[in-house]
């Protein structure tokens, strides 16, 4: 009972600690704060069970808390890991001309009305809503500007 009182006293006072900290300081440790947290709250519960002598129950809490930390721990959870990147931009890579000459399957001296006349053929084809895929329909339609804005146009 000592132990359970014991456990019981030390869990409310962290807590007590832990929220008085957290009222000053809101922005930083956010995680670290709410692991503590855990922790308290594990802790607690174990305290209230061996005071009730409970102690096989007790013993399981503990044991729980010590695998839910772990698994926390392995997410990456503890470390920040599981916040998503922020997003990484990829420097976007441009058409050559021989590759939109290839995906519209024209020649190097094109015209502008035989760029469109491929576009319009392919893109009926390829075009989501028949059946083709939305990087296909951006892909011919990347190809068609390409060579549009070579030409002038």
């Amino acid at each position: 009972m000592l132990i359970g009182a014991l456990a019981l006293i030390v869990a409310i006072g962290a807590a007590g600690w832990l929220l008085f900290r957290l009222a000053g300081n809101t922005q930083k440790g956010g995680k670290r704060n709410m692991t503590t947290l855990k922790v308290i709250a594990w802790l607690a519960l174990s305290g209230a069970l061996l005071a009730a002598k409970l102690w096989p129950l007790a013993f399981m809490v503990l044991i729980a808390a010590v695998g839910v930390a772990a698994i926390e721990a392995w997410r990456g959870n503890e470390a920040g890991l599981d916040e998503t990147p922020p997003s990484r931009k990829v420097p976007a890579r441009t058409m050559t001309e021989d590759e939109a000459l290839s995906v519209l399957g024209l020649k190097a001296e094109a015209g502008a009305e035989e760029i469109r006349t491929a576009h319009r053929k392919l893109i009926a084809q390829l075009h989501p809503d028949k059946g083709g895929t939305d990087y296909l329909a951006a892909k011919i339609n990347e190809a068609r500007d390409f060579l549009l804005r070579r030409l002038g146009e």
